[in-house]
């Protein structure tokens, strides 16, 4: 519900504040006293293209600002999927300046947004009906929706919608593993060999560190061996062995100790060396004697550390990064040589989908066309109780081919009078038989309709007086179901008001501004005699005069 509505600067306002009830709101007024401000100023905080025109001359920009209550609303969704803050309870604050030049700037809850959020967000607010305001009803495609609305397809629709979606993923899927059979056996090719390249090597983890190291000391291997037999021989060779040496110096040394007995500790530590020295020499024999120069050898493990390496530019920088991708290579061709199986199950459940959507399709027909002929009757009679006694209401249902919003084409006629040829509306209904047949529509989907705010816009243009009572009485049983704004100049309309505004200019400072009252019960009154054209000066007259005039309303 629309509580608040902040406006700045826009024509002929310089600034006004208005506060909106629940029921049927009235906005009354002279021509050209600031009407179509408000309606500009209700447009642009729901999503209107701007127009910088519309900024108060001499000003540098507009601001309109509005404040709703959305705690019934399911635009919650909405908020938090485009990253609004918005918590349980708080009002929904839409903030709109318009630039005399340059960009405008849009703001929902103090947070900078586009102007195509806004417009989504609008049309969930807020809906504006009248016969300039709306050209809706222009539209074939509105007639389909306000069909299926007014027989409460939504969730039959949803569902088929929803099979729909699914049976044409079904149809690109499969047209495109159809379409690209070429290219799936290009790429199976690949595969195969790829994997027979990959499968011949027979990569072990941890294998090209191992042979790395064995290429190492094979290569070394004639080095290796030379200097291990230099160093055996210079500790235990047949020539000035330093074993030997050691070993007659060591019973020297032990001999000395018989005359000083403190160099036992001296004794035992060249004994210590000398083993230590011994188990050298046994180490590197030992070791020579597994050194081996084999060339052969050799050259496999410097190919096999060459393919590695080649693979490894290839497939991956580290032999698990090889052996992953063989993994899923694996897996993708197994993939495109079963696709002929995967296009398989793709058909038949397409088939069961088809099934269900065509289903789905009959039943919406089928009722849209039972719903048809009882919209027909019911608007019908609305409009006779418009005062258009001879109007004929038709919807004409018929067969196009299948789209996301079925099997059916929805176009609404009407018949004015009697003899006359039936009109589709969208080609040549008068102003004043789209605002009947609008007022109409609006009543039959009160409560149907999810939007919590109508706005009519001078609906009740181009009807006359007795009409205008009947419309007043639809306005004030609409409004049980929504909250209601509507700008009129019939006082037939106003005195239905719950809540009634009067929209007035005055001269200020060589400038025009427009003013908006809202009237207490007295006010009122003498808002709607000057509707209704009583203009007696003298006070007492006027009085009885406006209660008479108001009387007579009530009566009506």
């Amino acid at each position: 519900m629309l509580k608040h509505l902040r406006i700045q600067n826009i024509i002929l306002v310089e600034k006004a504040d208005i506060s909106f009830n629940s029921g049927l709101n009235i906005l009354t007024g002279e021509t050209g006293s600031g009407k179509s401000a408000i309606m500009h100023g209700l447009s642009l905080a729901i999503g209107e293209r701007m127009d910088s025109s519309l900024v108060r001359k001499g000003c540098e920009k507009g601001i309109v600002e509005a404040i709703f209550d959305i705690d019934h609303l399911h635009v919650n969704a909405l908020l938090a999927e485009s990253g609004i803050d918005h918590d349980p309870g708080q009002e929904l604050i839409i903030r709109r300046e318009i630039p005399l030049s340059g960009k405008g700037r849009i703001f929902i809850n103090h947070q900078p947004v586009q102007a195509s959020l806004l417009r989504k967000l609008g049309q969930s607010l807020v809906q504006i009906v009248g016969q300039h305001a709306n050209q809706s009803l222009l539209s074939i495609d509105y007639h389909r929706d306000v069909l299926d609305l007014y027989g409460e397809l939504g969730s039959l629709l949803q569902a088929y919608q929803d099979s729909f979606e699914k049976e044409n993923d079904l149809r690109r899927r499969i047209e495109e593993l159809t379409r690209q059979e070429a290219q799936r056996l290009r790429e199976i090719d690949v595969c195969q060999r790829e994997l027979e390249e990959l499968d011949e090597a027979h990569i072990k983890l941890g294998e090209d560190e191992e042979l790395f190291a064995e290429y190492t000391l094979l290569f070394n291997a004639e080095e290796l061996a030379e200097k291990i037999h230099e160093v055996s021989q210079a500790l235990a060779g047949e020539r000035q062995a330093i074993l030997a040496t050691l070993n007659r110096q060591k019973q020297t040394v032990e001999s000395l100790v018989k005359f000083d007995s403190s160099l036992q500790e001296t004794v035992q530590a060249f004994q210590n060396a000398l083993i230590e020295l011994q188990e050298v020499s046994h180490t590197l024999r030992c070791y020579q004697g597994h050194i081996h120069h084999d060339p052969e050898r050799l050259e496999w493990v410097n190919d096999r550390l060459t393919l590695l390496n080649r693979l490894k530019r290839k497939y991956g920088s580290t032999l698990e990064d090889i052996l992953a991708y063989q993994a899923r290579t694996k897996q993708k061709l197994q993939q495109l040589e079963n696709a002929d199986i995967e296009i398989e199950k793709l058909q038949d459940a397409l088939k069961d989908i088809e099934q269900r959507t065509n289903q789905f399709a009959q039943d919406i027909s089928a009722k849209r066309r039972h719903f048809a002929v009882k919209l027909e009757q019911d608007l019908t009679a609305q409009l006779h109780a418009l005062n258009m006694s001879k109007a004929e209401f038709k919807v004409v249902v018929t067969e196009q081919k299948r789209t996301v919003h079925g099997d059916d084409r929805i176009e609404f006629f009407l018949r004015p009078n009697v003899g006359e040829h039936e009109i589709a509306l969208k080609e040549g209904a008068s102003g004043g038989e789209i605002s009947r047949v609008l007022l109409a529509l609006q009543t039959l989907l009160a409560g149907k309709e999810q939007t919590p705010t109508l706005i009519f816009d001078e609906v009740d243009a181009n009807i006359g007086g007795e009409t205008a009572t009947i419309v007043g009485d639809k306005l004030k049983n609409i409004s049980r179901q929504h909250q209601v704004i509507c700008i009129t100049h019939f006082p037939q309309v106003a005195s239905q008001a719950h809540h009634h505004l009067q929209i007035s200019k005055i001269e200020k400072e060589g400038r025009t501004i427009t003013l908006i009252q809202e009237l207490d019960e007295h006010a009122r009154k003498q808002e709607l005699a000057r509707m209704a054209g009583i203009t007696v000066t003298h006070s007492k007259s006027r009085h009885k005069k406006v209660d008479a005039f108001e009387d007579l309303l009530l009566v009506t």
